[in-house]
């Protein structure tokens, strides 16, 4: 509103942003010409992060390219596949091979890092063990961190529909791949234990929020606090297999590692050379010791403070020393101050002296 007498004025200014749709992990199955112009990326990619651009890589051989905000909302893509915890399916690795990358002079070709990092895996759904002997082969750019026996993540095109006509007739004449692996599972959650979280040697600090009981019923506020869970754990399963995304974080000791630490499990665990290869796993120096402010000094500040620190009057009274406090001394009145006197001539009495 506007006061037309003072001349004052009011505004309200209501802003509009919109947010990029995607996520870390979404399969994207980009426009043919989209896909030309990033260096002739294939088209089926990952997102494997988001910033001022979006990061997208091609899982079967580590091409990697960046989709700009221009060019995004130009022509805005939709995920085939969202990275949902319903939309994973687990599988086990039987074996893998190196794969060794032909260069193609009419694409981009991927860093010698990334062709160091394919490997040709052969999985097996976790369900599917023991029932039937299917198994699939595909490239995958996290192979290098594979083994016989681990499980991992991934998206089972087989047994998935797309939304987009174009890339449902590609899924449908078998020219795009079966599985699609996302990511490698560590520790319990990869065993599918009950306290895998409570397992983990690392933790995240947490704020304390005050949550508000707009409920209605506890089967409500129940449900609410099993998805909470879900949604921290699958954030924690990110986390543990991604060292970049580590990089910009914060990893304490856990509880579970502080009482491991003086048995001999712990050396064996370090000195594994099975897992040597593994560059995303959570290592022991990555994290941080947590500060805890009850537990009082350190020992060696306690030493120093007691060879170096005394307490206010506990030197003086040491020495034999008066001494006065500071807020005795504040206490004292001018006239209770010494004044210095001169005592120069007191041995000359001349009192009895006769002058002539």
């Amino acid at each position: 509103g506007t006061d037309d007498k003072s001349n004052i004025s009011n505004f309200k200014y209501t802003n509009l942003v919109e947010i990029c749709p995607l996520c870390k992990d979404d399969l994207l199955y980009l426009p043919a010409k989209t896909a030309r112009n990033l260096g002739n990326i294939s088209r089926l990619v990952i997102i494997k992060g988001i910033s001022n651009v979006i990061h997208l890589l091609d899982p079967l051989s580590g091409q990697t390219a960046q989709l700009s905000a221009e060019v995004y909302w130009r022509d805005p893509i939709r995920p085939v596949i969202t990275a949902a915890r319903s939309r994973m399916t687990r599988f086990v690795v039987l074996g893998k091979e190196a794969v060794v990358l032909q260069r193609n002079v009419s694409k981009r070709s991927a860093t010698r890092k990334l062709r160091n990092q394919l490997a040709t895996l052969t999985l097996a759904r976790e369900d599917d063990l023991g029932i039937n002997d299917k198994q699939f082969e595909e490239n995958s750019h996290v192979g290098y961190l594979m083994k016989a026996g681990d499980v991992c993540v991934g998206y089972d095109l087989t047994e998935t529909q797309f939304v987009e006509d174009e890339a449902e007739e590609m899924r449908s004449s078998g020219k795009l791949p079966d599985v699609i692996v996302i990511r490698k599972l560590y520790g319990g959650a990869a065993t599918n234990e009950e306290n895998a979280a409570k397992k983990r040697i690392w933790r995240l600090q947490r704020l304390d929020v005050e949550i508000a009981e707009d409920l209605k019923s506890a089967r409500a506020a129940k449900s609410k606090a099993e998805a909470d869970d879900m949604d921290e754990e699958d954030f924690m399963r990110e986390v543990e297999a991604d060292k970049e995304m580590r990089s910009q974080m914060n990893l304490y000791k856990s509880e579970k590692l502080k009482q491991k630490a003086s048995d001999d499990e712990m050396k064996d665990d370090g000195g594994n050379d099975d897992e040597d290869e593994d560059d995303q796993e959570v290592r022991l120096e990555e994290l941080l010791d947590g500060l805890v402010v009850n537990e009082g000094p350190d020992e060696e500040d306690a030493e120093q403070a007691a060879f170096f620190g005394y307490e206010e009057g506990e030197k003086a009274a040491k020495d034999g020393i008066n001494y006065v406090g500071r807020e005795e001394a504040r206490q004292v009145r001018d006239k209770d101050v010494a004044v210095p006197q001169s005592t120069f001539g007191k041995d000359f009495d001349i009192s009895d002296v006769k002058f002539l």
